[in-house]
């Protein structure tokens, strides 16, 4: 067998491969948009702090992220916390907002899923989309402005 032969079939089993990662994904999205309804968009956001959205993922199975309604990719965001509840505005994402009536708990975490950070390096919000309970994980540039945003956040649970 020539050399070239070996390479098209490693080219091929390796499309083979990217194109069942690609049909898997898209099943995964398909099955979870079924599951979860939308979150509710926002307009615009004003006076919000800048953060990191981490992920999102089932309270009932951590290490599950939740890929449905674009919710998968993590990166820069602005949280602004309102009477209405937690706007969430992603760069190159759709924005959402978690209502002030679904949430559940507010806490600080060290980890999730693909990502650790220090102890306590993450605020970590339990919400309710649905009848499915979530979590979704922020990380802030600085200790004072994670703790600016518990102070805010914390008296909207149970309002």
């Amino acid at each position: 067998m020539e050399t070239y032969q070996v390479g098209l079939i490693a080219l091929g089993l390796f499309s083979l491969f990217a194109i069942i990662v690609l049909i898997t994904w898209r099943r995964r999205i398909t099955a979870q948009a079924l599951l979860l309804e939308a979150p509710l968009g926002i307009e615009s956001s004003f006076a919000a702090t800048n953060c990191f959205y981490v992920a999102t993922t089932f309270s009932e199975r951590p290490l599950e992220r939740v890929i449905a309604h674009g919710l998968a990719h993590r990166g820069h965001a602005r949280l602004a916390v309102t009477r209405s509840g937690v706007e969430v505005s992603r760069v190159g994402e759709f924005g959402f907002l978690i209502p002030t009536a679904d949430l559940i708990e507010v806490s600080l975490g060290s980890a999730v899923i693909d990502r650790a950070v220090e102890k306590e390096g993450l605020v970590v919000i339990k919400w309710r989309l649905g009848a499915v309970e979530l979590q979704t994980h922020f990380r802030f540039v600085s200790s004072e402005l994670r703790a600016e945003a518990l102070e805010a956040l914390r008296p909207l649970v149970g309002a």
